[in-house]
């Protein structure tokens, strides 16, 4: 998790005492995640009242984009990350993996399934966007099972 209001971002300063971070302005994140050959599929910003930002982040620059509509506790912005993140190592596509971890909150019994929002591109398809693909079996690899 880390930290957000509607306007932008704060990024943590490498530094080794505590501090607030660098506010990165929503444009200016947008921007940046837009300013390479390949910007990324998805954008992940765990962190309270992130969902602002998502609608300019999938108007200009990638097809699927996952924020917190309110202020979310640390403990669960972590629970909803880990069972997220669980499904899509596990090859499951990313409409299943944001439903597994609203489910996790719930499960938990802590507030806040309702928080986090998935936004998408018209053209893009949540149901059917998987990153991490399943190895094939060994039996497929060697055709033993033709």
């Amino acid at each position: 998790s880390g930290h957000s209001n509607p306007e932008g971002v704060f990024f943590e300063e490498d530094v080794d005492s505590p501090n607030l971070g660098r506010f990165v302005d929503g444009d200016v994140l947008t921007r940046a995640l837009g300013a390479v050959d390949s910007p990324p599929s998805l954008v992940v910003l765990n962190s309270c009242e992130s969902a602002a930002q998502l609608e300019r982040l999938v108007e200009s620059t990638v097809p699927f984009a996952v924020g917190m509509a309110d202020p979310i506790n640390d403990g669960d912005a972590i629970v909803f990350a880990a069972r997220f993140y669980a499904y899509i190592a596990n090859g499951q596509s990313l409409s299943s993996a944001v439903a597994a971890g609203c489910v996790a909150l719930e499960m938990a019994g802590l507030e806040g399934s309702e928080l986090p929002v998935l936004v998408h591109a018209a053209d893009a398809d949540p149901s059917g966007f998987i990153l991490v693909q399943a190895p094939e079996s060994a039996l497929d690899r060697t055709g033993a099972g033709d």
